[in-house]
This record gives structure tokens, sequence and C-alpha cells, in this order.
């Protein structure tokens, strides 16, 4: 006989001990059967559950940079932020937010007035961008950062090229506006004009626009004529009676010297006063009667530039 059968015929026949260590075997089989089951159960879930721990962790990892990068910016601490956005771009070189994330970075550097590292990460978001709203948002974002450095012809290059790509009316909206605000900031009028009329309907602002297109302008060749008959009167031409009276007075000193020299007969002295003084005053006083008119100039043209732009600030936060 097999051992098995032996096992079992004693067990029939009556052997105690048999039938008491088949039995108990019996029960150890099937608790062992019983407890294994669980036992592989909870084994399975530990190990899913250690598994989704990890891809939880995983992604945590990856998002709390930018998260953390987030919050940083938004409480004002953008050294910090941009720290976190670099440390997610050193770990994560391939990520899809990429793009995102260097325009944080742009956004962050010009929040602190770091206007070259602002330009170079806009242009690198623009770069790594995904899609063309992406790209057309990040352009607008580097126009908004070359007007405030006066890169004039950058920043205009950039809306072009948002224009171009045929963007959502929100961004060209935002578009119509920035190219507004930098032919305002050129004083390019008629442009800004035609512009602006895409942007809005405001009477006050073309009420505006008339007046920038009337500003008074004084004549840089008046002023010089003016000054090389009487010295200072270019500087009072353009309104400047102090700096007129001080250049007459100066010029009309030195001539006096020169002429008292004359009449005494020191003409080496009359030589000298009219040679090194009087001739470097006279001239120097119709330099600065041109640069004055100069300054006129722009400080009307930015008066009536400040007002547009006030009006167009009003427009914009006016729901």
């Amino acid at each position: 006989m097999m051992p098995d059968d032996v096992y079992v015929q004693k067990t029939i026949t009556g052997d105690d001990n048999g039938f008491n260590t088949f039995f108990y075997k019996s029960l150890d089989n099937e608790q062992h059967k019983r407890d294994s089951k669980p036992r592989l159960q909870r084994g399975a879930l530990v190990l899913i559950s250690i598994f989704l721990i990890f891809c939880s962790f995983t992604t945590s990892a990856e998002e709390l940079p930018l998260s953390l990068g987030r919050h940083l910016a938004e409480v004002g601490n953008y050294d910090a932020a941009i720290t976190e956005y670099k440390r997610f771009l050193f770990f994560h070189p391939d990520d899809p937010h990429v793009g995102e994330v260097h325009y944080n970075i742009g956004l962050a550097y010009r929040a602190e007035g770091l206007w070259t590292e602002a330009i170079t990460a806009l242009r690198t978001a623009t770069h790594y961008a995904m899609d063309r709203e992406s790209k057309s948002e990040y352009q607008l974002a580097l126009a908004v950062t070359l007007i405030a450095t006066k890169n004039y012809d950058l920043a205009e290059l950039e809306l072009i090229k948002v224009m171009l790509r045929n963007p959502s009316d929100q961004l060209h909206r935002r578009r119509l506006f920035l190219q507004t605000v930098l032919y305002i900031y050129q004083f390019r009028w008629e442009e800004a004009r035609r512009v602006g009329r895409e942007y809005t309907t405001d009477e006050r602002l073309e009420t505006l626009f008339d007046a920038a297109m009337n500003v008074p302008q004084k004549s840089a060749n008046v002023a010089s004529v003016l000054s090389r008959i009487l010295p200072g009167l270019g500087h009072i031409y353009v309104g400047d009676w102090r700096d007129g009276l001080n250049a007459l007075l100066l010029n009309g000193a030195f001539g006096f010297l020169t002429v008292d020299a004359i009449l005494d007969e020191h003409y080496t002295d009359a030589a000298l006063w009219a040679g090194l003084v009087l001739l470097r005053y006279y001239r120097g006083n119709t330099f600065r009667a041109e640069m004055a008119v100069e300054q006129f100039n722009l400080q009307k043209s930015r008066q009536a530039a400040e007002a547009l732009l006030q009006r167009l600030q009003v427009i914009v936060n006016t729901p």
C-alpha cells in the first residue's frame, strides 16, 4: 500500500491516534487555506497601496516646485520662486510645462526689475510654447517688457507676430491695446488713433488724440536765430525766462568787458575776453536755446501721451 492508503485505513479501523492525527491535520489544512486567502488579499492590497503612494509621491514631487513657486511669486518672494522654478526645470527638462515655467520665471524677473533676464526667459518660453495661444500669450508678455525697456521696434515685431497668428478675440484685444500704447509712447499719433479705434470707440479718447496732434511745437531754427540776435532771447521764446535772463546778463557782461578793453586799448585783453570767454558763451547760448526747444516739445508730447494713457487705463478698468 501507499503511505496515504495506510494512513486512511488506520482512521477507518478506529485507530484513535490515526483518526485524531488525520482530523487535526485536516483542520490545519482547511485553516491554512482559509488564512492564506486573506493574507494573499492583504498582500495584494498592500502592494497596490504602495504603488499608488509611490505614483502619488512622484506626481507630488513634480508638482511641488511649481505650486511652491506660484505661491512664492504671489506673496512677492520672487527670488525664491525663481529658485523653485529652476529646480523643476533641472529635474524635468522635457516636461510639457517647461514653456509655462520659463514664462513664470520671466514674470518674476520682470517684477524684480531685472529686464534683461526677463526678456531672455520670455523668449525661451515662446520657444517652448506647446500651442499657438500659449505662444501668443507669451509674446504679448514679452512685448510689454520690451515696451517698458523702450525697445519699441522689437516690441512692435512681437505684436506683428501675434497678429499674423490670428489669435483668439481676447488676445487680439490685448494686442490692439498694446499696439496703441506702443504708438503713443513713440508719439505716432495717427497710427495710435487708427489702432485705438479698433480697440475702443471712446469719445474722450478721440478728443485727446485731437489735442495730441495739435500740441504746440516750437522751432529750433527760430530759437537759434533769436539767440544769435540777442543772447537769451531763444530761451525766452520757449518760456524759459530764468535761463534767458542768465544768458543775457552773462553775455552782456563779457561783451562789456571786451568793449571796455578795446576802448582802453588793451587789445590783448580784449582778444582774450572775446576769443576765450565771450565767443564760448555766445555759441553755448545758441546751442542751449536749441536744446530748450527740444525739451519743450518733448515735454508737451509727454503730457499728451500721459493724458492718453490715463484714459486708456480708465477704459480698461471700466467693466
